[in-house]
């Protein structure tokens, strides 16, 4: 479990840095398509303390596919569940999302094709990796 945590922490480190990153080419995108301006300092804040978070947990819990006792299909179900829980908690709370039925099933299925589109194209590569490992040998 000390090692979960460590590899969780570090992974979690390493994509905190992301978020205000991402936040910062959402807010610039949002000015040049509709002109928005986040009204204030505070409200600033809140979102970029909120979307380092977000990266925080997302990042790491990345970590449950190093638990040798997980099997890869348990494992990305976890990892899929607390990414989806962790963006929709920030999303609703930072109101990047609306509380009511329809935005909330866009969210989800714009999240469960999105988590499937990366995942197939991590399952391509790492398949491409495979096939010229085995030609090597």
């Amino acid at each position: 479990m000390k090692k979960f945590i460590l590899n969780f922490i570090k992974r979690g480190l390493i994509a905190a840095g992301f978020g205000p990153l991402i936040l910062t080419i959402f807010y610039y995108g949002y000015y040049l398509a509709i002109h928005y301006n986040p009204t204030s300092t505070l409200e600033v804040n809140k979102n970029i303390l909120s979307s380092l978070l977000l990266a925080f947990i997302a990042g790491g819990i990345s970590a449950i596919f190093k638990v040798e006792k997980l099997s890869l299909g348990i494992a990305t179900l976890i990892n899929a569940i607390v990414i989806y829980l962790d963006y929709l908690f920030f999303y609703l709370f930072n109101n990047w999302v609306e509380m009511s039925f329809t935005p909330l099933i866009i969210f989800t299925i714009c999240y469960i094709f999105g988590y499937i589109i990366i995942w197939l194209c991590i399952y391509h590569q790492v398949k491409i990796q495979i096939q010229k490992l085995n030609q090597k040998l």
